[in-house]
This record gives structure tokens, C-alpha cells and sequence, in this order.
């Protein structure tokens, strides 16, 4: 193994089937390993597929077994690993392995910090935000997955500009563009006929999807679409909202709620429109995969999907909490194939020029390099 690569620990609360997960494992698995020698740490166990996929692209993959009652003991043994590997750069994602990450890494010596901002994190309260501002000292980089995430940063958090970068969520577009199951077998999964207008979106089922929002907008759709369905695939703590919702407004039989799907592509292959209906977002990275498949989409302009999709021209874009017009956008798409397939190339060709994986990659592998070299050119900077 080459001494001049740089040794890099990557930090997770765990691995689960998420956006910030998926653009982790892209990440690892796109990375120049003759430049870079990524380790994985994971505060706890998750999805053992997705493990395994990250641990073929790693040196190391550590688990931390953390608990909070645990802190005490858990929280030097970070610091001992941090030390025992010499990692050049800490880059962690996600609250938890934000916070006590850069912490750790600060106790440890480690001559680069950095994180990567997947949400906006509204709820962080004072005390948080007087930590931010401290950490902020010894934090090197802070990407940003939109520019709508850099201004709470800058703005709320008290980060200094020049430690903000807005570098975007990828996807890789191949297995977007290569669906196997078609749109014959999807439907006939969920007992619908192949000629019906299918929705689809897909997250995970929290506040700030505002599904009750997408319920309501397709019982709108049905006065003039009756045989309208629509798949809202993912799990969470939302669900049995989402289910009432549905009950009350009496659409049992064209509302689907499949929990989490491996099969995106292929749900994606077989919609006529991918809907967005959030109230709050940093930049989806189902967007980015139905993006990638050449959907339809209509979305709502929250947080940084209207830096992602142009509204008239590569989607339909709404204003969140108003259901009757997510509803007017999603049926002028069913109406207008034409409309559909121009918007869906638009957004393809977007993806290819902006949002592929490779090229996210070498971006953050360029701050990589430009952190480390200067960090070893100023050794002393936190002494």
C-alpha cells in the first residue's frame, strides 16, 4: 500500500436504506483507491445488505455499538481508534456522527474535519447551535447538498463562508436506465390494470414528505383520472397518518403503501409521474433517480429541488401544503404524454451534465486533496 495515499475516515450513524446512506456507498465505491484509502465507522448496526456493499469498498469497517447511557465508554474508545489509525481526514455525515465525530476527531489529532450537510436541521435549539459554533472553529469544509442548506449553515449556524461548499447529491444514472421487471408486471403486483395512470414517489415517511398532502391531491385527481393509483414506497414513523388519510378519503383501493422497495428502477420504469409533495428538503436523492429514469415529475419548490428541476421545463413545480394544486400539475402531466416525455428527457440530460456520481465524486475528492495539503503544510494550526 502506497504511503502517499490519503487515509480517510468516513462516519455514519448507520447504514440504512436512506438518502445520505445511498450517496455514502456511492461515494466509497466511486473513490480513486490508488489516491485515497477510505475506512468506514458506523455507531451501530443496520441493513446487513447494505453493509456488505459498503465493505467492498473499504479498508475497514468499524461498529461502534453506541448507546447513549454508554457515552462514557463508548466515546474514548472513538477517540482511541481515531488515534490507533491515524486517519488523515474524518468526513462524517448525518447529526449524531456530525457532532461527536468532529468532537472525537478534534481530541484525536486528526488534521482534517469535515461533514457533509444532508438536511436543513431546523430543529437544532440553542445549546446545539452554541456547539456548531464552537466545532465550527476546528471544522475544515462543510458540504452542502444545496445552496437552500449552505444559507441555514452560513446564516443560523454561524459558519463561516469559507468553510461552506455546495456540492450535490449524485446518483448513478446505469441502473435508472436499464429496468427489468416492465410496467405489465409492476401493476399486476398490486392488482391494477396495466392501462392505469400510476404515481409514484418514494422517502421515507416522515412530517416533512407531507404524504397526508399527496393523499389528498389524489383523491382530487380522481374526478378526472377514476383509475388513478399511486405507490408512495418507504417505511417510517409517519405511516399510520398516511393510512388514515387515505381511509378518510375513501381511496383504499388506488393508494399502495409497500414499505421499503429494492426495486426502485422498476417502479420508476413503470410511472407515468413521479411526485414530490415535501414541505421541507434538502435535495432528494429520489429526485435525482427519477431524474435519472426520464420520469415525469411534479414536485413542490421546497428547499433544493427548484435548484435541481426548472419549473416549464423539467418539471412541474408547486407550492408546498396546497394539494388541489399538486393535483392540477400531476394531471396536465397525465394529460399530455408529449409534455411528460420533454420534461423526463430535460431531466435525464440533467443528470448526465451535473448530478452523475463520478463527477460529484471527483469534487469532493479535489477538496480532499486541497484539505490535506494544507493541513501538512501547517501542522501547528490547532496546536
Amino acid at each position: 500500500m502506497s504511503m502517499s495515499k490519503i487515509k480517510i475516515c468516513v462516519m455514519l450513524p448507520k447504514l440504512k436504506i436512506g438518502g445520505a446512506e445511498m450517496q455514502v456507498l456511492g461515494l466509497l465505491a466511486n473513490l480513486d483507491r490508488s489516491r485515497f484509502e477510505p475506512h468506514l465507522c458506523l455507531f451501530n448496526r443496520g441493513d446487513e445488505k447494505m453493509e456488505e456493499a459498503a465493505r467492498r469498498n473499504v479498508e475497514s469497517l468499524t461498529f461502534l455499538d453506541f448507546r447513549w447511557r454508554k457515552l462514557p465508554f463508548v466515546f474514548p474508545r472513538l477517540v482511541r481508534y481515531l488515534k490507533r489509525e491515524r486517519f488523515d481526514i474524518l468526513h462524517a455525515h448525518l447529526a449524531m456522527a456530525d457532532s461527536l465525530g468532529r468532537i472525537a476527531g478534534r481530541k484525536a489529532g486528526v488534521p482534517v474535519l469535515m461533514t457533509t450537510e444532508h438536511g436543513k436541521h431546523l430543529w437544532k435549539g440553542r445549546l446545539y447551535l452554541m456547539m456548531e459554533r464552537w466545532l465550527s472553529r476546528s471544522t475544515d469544509m462543510r458540504i452542502c447538498v444545496s445552496d437552500d442548506i449552505a444559507r441555514i449553515r452560513v446564516n443560523r449556524e454561524g459558519t463561516p463562508e469559507g468553510k461552506i461548499t455546495v456540492i450535490p447529491n449524485s446518483v448513478d444514472p446505469a441502473p435508472f436506465r436499464g429496468a427489468v421487471k416492465g410496467r405489465a408486471a409492476v401493476m399486476a403486483e398490486f392488482g391494477w390494470d396495466v392501462e392505469d395512470p400510476l404515481i409514484v414517489t418514494v422517502g421515507r415517511l416522515v412530517v416533512a414528505k407531507a404524504y397526508p398532502s399527496l393523499v389528498e391531491a389524489i383523491y382530487f385527481l380522481k374526478d378526472e383520472f377514476p383509475g388513478v393509483r399511486c405507490l408512495i414506497a418507504g417505511d417510517g414513523p409517519c405511516r399510520g397518518e398516511i393510512e388514515d388519510a387515505v381511509g378518510r378519503f375513501g381511496i383504499s383501493d388506488n393508494v399502495s403503501l409497500p414499505g421499503a422497495r429494492r426495486d426502485i428502477p422498476d417502479l420508476l420504469s413503470a410511472c407515468d409521474v413521479f411526485v414530490l409533495s415535501s414541505v421541507r428538503e434538502g435535495l432528494p436523492v429520489s429526485l435525482l433517480e427519477a431524474m435519472a429514469s426520464g420520469c415525469a415529475i411534479a414536485a413542490t419548490n421546497a428547499g433544493g429541488i427548484p435548484e435541481t428541476v426548472r419549473d416549464g421545463e423539467s418539471a412541474l413545480l408547486v407550492s408546498p401544503g396546497e394539494p388541489r394544486t399538486l393535483a392540477g400539475a400531476i394531471g396536465r402531466l397525465l394529460g399530455s404524454r408529449e409534455l411528460g416525455t420533454r420534461f423526463g428527457e430535460n431531466a435525464s440530460r440533467i443528470i448526465d451534465e451535473k448530478y452523475s456520481a463520478i463527477a460529484v465524486t471527483g469534487k469532493i475528492e479535489d477538496i480532499y486533496t486541497r484539505l490535506i495539503a494544507a493541513a501538512r503544510g501547517e501542522d501547528d494550526r490547532r496546536a
